[in-house]
């Protein structure tokens, strides 16, 4: 931080400490004692990263000298800003106040929040794995940083997109009680399900909003895929042949959003929860909404079903495996083709 506030403009280190002392503009995000301050400029200058620009004579005290960057120490200052940081609990103080570097010196943070946007799916990814495999208080503590993890996530996600394009943010509203706790096996659709009885048990702020829905034969069960981890933009779907597709061209999980639609039948509409039929969900997933399905609005003319001509009709002799699985060690994410 000491280099970037000289790469702004020479200084001479009392200059740095008052730049620095906590409650500034720079001091609310890093803060530095006086000595650390001097130490940094001792260290830098033996580096070669700044030199002597000049000597200030002082009205209080000895003659103060007025550092500036080296071109060494520009480039350094450079490669250090566009660098991830390679913790979470880093973010708060490094990945912070390098930000604040960039909107200082007016550069743009893209190539920074990229790179950060990708540390941070693979240490997602890392303690998902650890969360899954954990037990006692080594899960809490894996869940803790799993929740940590996925936050810092989004809030790369928000300052990557901004506006409109920001991260979205859903809650859900009930989650899915059902007879597949483990991928393998599952069912590619609900046309296929086999062994039905399902359940969506709603959560109490929403269990009024089921009023009406037993009129209904057909209900959309809007779900996200927990278990999904990242995504791929080419897939090799299960009733293919050895030909990857575009993932918006077929029905896997591992999507940009791993979010899902499921045509189920309806059995029961109780206080609390929707009884149903043909449900091709994992238990314990998410339900973000329920929408009743309506022939004459979800029927389309004049079809077409692409790749899946021909293939289409194999849906009750294939069940899926953990090609799309979000981690090795559990039931993965609701599988779709």
């Amino acid at each position: 931080m000491v280099l970037a506030l000289l790469a702004e403009a020479p200084a001479h280190g009392w200059a740095l400490v008052r730049a620095l002392r906590p409650g500034g503009e720079v001091g609310r995000v890093w803060s530095s004692s006086r000595p650390l301050v001097y130490r940094a400029l001792d260290t830098l200058e033996k580096k070669h990263v700044i030199c002597s620009a000049r000597s200030e004579q002082s009205s209080t005290g000895p003659v103060r000298r007025v550092f500036r960057p080296t071109a060494t120490g520009l480039r350094a200052l450079e490669l250090w800003l566009d660098a991830p940081v390679e913790h979470v609990r880093d973010m708060r103080s490094e990945l912070m106040v390098k930000l604040l570097v960039h909107d200082r010196s007016q550069t743009s943070p893209e190539a920074l929040l990229d790179a950060q946007a990708a540390v941070l799916a693979s240490l997602e990814e890392v303690a998902l794995d650890q969360a899954l495999g954990a037990t006692g208080f080594d899960r809490t503590l894996a869940l803790w940083r799993l929740s940590s993890t996925r936050e810092a996530r989004r809030f790369v996600e928000d300052l990557r997109g901004g506006g409109s394009r920001a991260a979205i943010v859903y809650r859900p509203i009930g989650v899915v009680h059902s007879a597949y706790s483990s991928l393998p096996g599952m069912p590619l659709q609900p046309a296929a399900d086999e062994i039905g009885g399902a359940r969506v048990l709603v959560d109490p702020p929403y269990r009024r909003a089921l009023a009406d829905l037993d009129g209904f034969s057909h209900v959309w069960v809007i779900a996200h895929l927990h278990r999904v981890v990242d995504w791929t933009p080419l897939v090799l779907p299960f009733l293919g042949d050895d030909t990857e597709r575009g993932v918006f061209a077929t029905r896997s999980p591992r999507r940009p959003n791993p979010v899902s639609i499921s045509l189920a039948r309806i059995l029961n509409v109780g206080r609390s929860s929707v009884e149903l039929e043909g449900l091709d969900l994992l238990d314990g997933t998410p339900v973000l909404d329920l929408k009743p399905h309506v022939p004459l609005f979800d029927g389309a003319t004049s079809v077409k079903s692409g790749w899946f001509e021909g293939r289409a009709e194999r849906i009750a002799t294939i069940r899926t495996d953990r090609r799309f699985a979000g981690d090795p060690l559990a039931g993965g994410a609701a599988a779709r083709d």
